[in-house]
């Protein structure tokens, strides 16, 4: 009885997060507030269900491709399955809800604390990543928060679970390896065994990655190197957006008083603050995206393995210290401020429930070309617009927000066939003779 009230703070705080994070997402999603990530997984997934090929013609340039030629994540498939029984793009996201919640109710069994009965599971729950992650769609690489957590827990515990979410979180996205290489260094006088293997078999699954997202990208190309690779090619010109990373450095770690920055632990996150640097896309340099996600574990169990240190006085100094701070930004920048998301145009409250319906459900299982390709990606072939390019998909449908006037493009070939609702405009590609 004592065991379960002790996990009941934390089982209450997790149902409120979970709700909240689902309900908004759902909320958005059906007000046309959703972006085009969601609409490549859709895609992808209803492919694998359907087609039994993991490949999307959302992404990389809007052309056809294995979705390992743009990142390695393995969890599509076991994800393909729940999309299969459940198809619709609401059950993704509460998936994701599920799975950005969930730590609230692994911190408590670390440790049966008061501090992480109460103090740690709110910290996580008003660290902004999480929302933010949650913004941006659906991205099936969250997976690592939770179980990072789990390896972490039976790593410190020597149990030999450890390995089991080891391999699991491995999987989650490519750059995990890297973080895993990085922590057998910093574990190495602890476990040189363990640490050894962990750092080995790291390095081997990293450039196992990089040779599938070279091997799978187009054949067309002169040079097949990893998508994305072009971010980092050019590093000079990445330093002069370097004014974005101390907003990505000031939300990731200021909520934690910085305290963090004295466990060796958090040298796991070398390799993605360089990356961030060295990167010349502004998506890599700003805390609203989802690219945080692999930070979000290393730098809350840095924080609370350095609190743990101190007196029972200092640890409730500085935890009510980082609770005052992390509540002051969350009601600042968080879900409930103006700010909330730096991509306006992904919030339209005024619009109509009814909109998504009549998109899913336009020309089935016809090829499409759209601005909004994200609410008809229920289908084998759907792309997102791009100027100057020769379109091929049978449709072009062309969603009209209260902000925007008729399309100012329309691809070569198309011809307008009919409108729906006044602003949604369906044009059909001409037949040659």
């Amino acid at each position: 009885m004592k065991r379960i009230l002790f996990h009941l703070p934390s089982f209450v705080l997790w149902m409120v997060v979970f709700y909240f994070l689902s309900e908004r997402s759902i909320f958005r999603y059906q007000h046309m507030g959703a972006g085009v990530d969601v609409g490549l997984f859709e895609n992808l997934f209803y492919n694998l269900v359907h087609n039994a090929k993991a490949v999307t013609s959302i992404g990389i340039d809007g052309n056809l491709h294995h979705y390992f030629s743009d990142h390695i994540n393995w969890y599509i498939y076991p994800l393909s399955m729940l999309y299969g029984l459940f198809p619709f793009v609401e059950t993704l996201l509460i998936f994701q809800a599920f799975v950005l919640s969930f730590p609230i109710l692994i911190l408590p069994i670390y440790k049966f604390d008061l501090f992480y009965q109460w103090l740690y599971p709110f910290l996580y729950s008003l660290f902004l990543p999480i929302y933010w992650i949650h913004i941006f769609d659906f991205h099936p690489e969250v997976v690592w928060i939770p179980l990072f957590f789990l390896f972490y827990y039976f790593w410190k515990q020597n149990s030999l679970y450890w390995i089991l979410f080891f391999v699991l979180s491995l999987l989650a996205k490519e750059e995990c390896a890297l973080v895993f290489i990085v922590f057998s260094l910093v574990e190495w006088k602890l476990k040189k065994k363990e640490s050894f293997w962990i750092g080995i078999l790291s390095f081997v699954y990293f450039f196992f990655c990089l040779l599938l997202l070279s091997l799978l990208r187009d054949s067309n190309l002169n040079h097949l190197v990893p998508a994305h690779w072009e971010r980092y090619q050019h590093p000079f010109t990445a330093l002069h957006n370097l004014h974005l990373f101390p907003y990505l450095f000031l939300f990731l770690n200021l909520p934690f008083l910085f305290l963090q920055f004295k466990n060796q632990f958090i040298l796991c996150l070398i390799p993605y603050f360089l990356y961030s640097i060295f990167s010349s896309y502004e998506v890599n340099k700003t805390p609203f995206t989802h690219h945080s996600f692999i930070a979000v574990p290393i730098i809350l169990i840095s924080f609370l393995e350095v609190i743990e240190r101190y007196s029972q006085k200092s640890k409730l100094l500085f935890g009510g210290a980082a609770l005052l701070v992390s509540t002051t930004l969350f009601f600042g920048f968080g879900p409930f401020s103006k700010s909330y998301s730096y991509k306006k145009e992904y919030m339209n409250p005024g619009v109509s429930v009814k909109d998504v319906s009549i998109l899913r459900n336009l020309v089935p299982g016809k090829s499409v070309v759209s601005n909004v390709p994200q609410y008809l990606s229920n289908r084998k072939d759907v792309q997102l617009i791009f100027p100057n390019r020769n379109d091929s998909a049978e449709y072009f449908v062309y969603y009209q927000f209260n902000t925007q006037l008729l399309p100012s493009y329309i691809p070569n070939g198309y011809q307008w066939e009919q409108n729906i609702e006044n602003y949604i405009q369906i044009y059909k590609l001409k037949k040659i003779d």
